[in-house]
């Protein structure tokens, strides 16, 4: 296989789409969240840390190889079943900034746009479903303790709707990018321990 890409910018509707389900959100964070170097993973081991049925994933898992997000790193034999390896293409996602206005001009252009648009909004909720279907296990599990006295055990969760002035959505705003961008510098190290990050803001216009 190719060498894996740092970084790959999602920039057309039908990878957006590929990544639009809450099961290949799953498998592509499984797959990328597995230390600095990728790992090669089997189906079945996949389904295994997902605790999801086996023949469920086949076709998420085809459907990412199409889109060229995962592929198969080793293909062999085992009791006379063919049984292959996938590994993440990249270790990290960006969708394009063009993605939803990036249509040629002409009759197909709202149509395009209309789809990447659901698609778009299918990723961001198939990313908070997946997101919360990891917190949910590890606070059941008792991996996470949402009462530990020990402020690095204790998770930080927090949802806010407030008015303030326009000053100080630009100070939050380039506060939160900046988060973002040192989480997104972090390397990721063998030794570490895990760190869930899912940050989210916005300011509509009126």
């Amino acid at each position: 296989m190719d060498e894996v890409q740092d970084l790959r910018i999602v920039d057309d509707v039908e990878t957006l789409k590929a990544l639009s389900d809450p099961l290949r959100i799953g498998l592509l964070r499984l797959m990328t969240d597995s230390g600095p170097e990728p790992r090669a993973w089997t189906a079945k081991e996949l389904a295994k840390e997902l605790g999801e049925p086996q023949t469920k994933l086949y076709r998420h898992l085809k459907h990412l190889e199409e889109a060229g997000l995962i592929a198969v790193a080793e293909t062999r034999l085992v009791s006379g079943i063919v049984e292959q390896r996938y590994v993440a293409a990249q270790r990290r996602l960006q969708l394009g900034r063009g993605l939803l206005s990036g249509a040629d001009e002409g009759e197909l252009q709202g149509e395009v746009e209309a789809v990447a648009l659901d698609a778009a909004v299918n990723l961001v909720g198939s990313a908070a479903e997946s997101f919360l279907h990891g917190f949910e296990g590890a606070l059941r599990s008792g991996r996470v303790d949402i009462d530990a006295a020990d402020d690095e055990r204790r998770p930080v969760v927090m949802f806010s709707d407030i008015r303030i002035p326009p000053a100080r959505v630009a100070e939050f705003q380039r506060r939160f990018r900046k988060l973002v961008a040192d989480v997104d510098a972090e390397p990721s190290v063998a030794e570490g321990v895990p760190l869930h990050l899912m940050v989210a803001l916005y300011s509509p216009d009126e």
